[in-house]
């Protein structure tokens, strides 16, 4: 039996944001945002038209997402933090390394 529509939407979200991972074409991974983004949209749209808004499970689950994705930001803001600071020693190496090899070859 084939599964439903919101599985197959599910499993293509996750394959797309898989792919974005992995892939080292900055060209590939563009499009595949893009797709990830349509994909998305048509997702808000469909829940948007067919959920109702009235059900108690609604303002629930919304919540509930809304948490989540303000958790989820600011562990994001976390990691921008750790991958400035790896940038910063990054360049530190870069000057010790043109440090060093003015040293060695005085």
């Amino acid at each position: 039996m084939a599964n439903t529509l919101g599985e197959e939407l599910s499993g293509s979200v996750s394959n797309i944001t898989a792919l974005i991972v992995k892939t080292a074409s900055k060209s590939e991974r563009t499009r595949l945002l893009k797709q990830q983004a349509q994909i998305a949209g048509q997702l808000q749209v469909f829940v948007d038209k067919v959920v109702d808004e009235a059900l108690p499970e609604y303002d629930a689950a919304a919540e509930a997402l809304n948490e989540a994705n303000n958790e989820a930001a600011a562990a994001k803001k976390k990691l921008d933090k750790v991958a400035g600071t790896i940038k910063k020693f990054a360049a530190a190496i870069d000057k010790l390394a043109a440090l060093a090899a003015k040293v060695a070859a005085a």
